[in-house]
């Protein structure tokens, strides 16, 4: 895989989380799902021997799913 693939790649996965996350964050605004839990959910998948990059990804998808909700909460939205 050469640098272009590469940033082919991880700006594809890039793109991936941060929908993921601006779903998750507006159906947590309007009710449909309970954001506190998907995070907890994404806390505590467990790491399969091989996966610890989607493991930690995950950690850092409820850290920023959290951190959207503190923020909003700051903002009285």
């Amino acid at each position: 895989m050469d640098t272009v693939d590469f940033e082919e790649l991880a700006g594809r996965l890039e793109g991936v989380s941060r929908a993921v996350l601006h779903i998750a964050a507006a159906l947590e605004i309007k009710g449909l799902i309970d954001g506190p839990q998907l995070s907890q959910a994404w806390r505590s998948a467990l790491p399969l021997p091989g996966f610890e990059v989607a493991g930690r990804t995950l950690q850092e998808l409820a850290l920023a799913l959290d951190g959207a909700r503190s923020q909003r909460q700051a903002l009285g939205a």
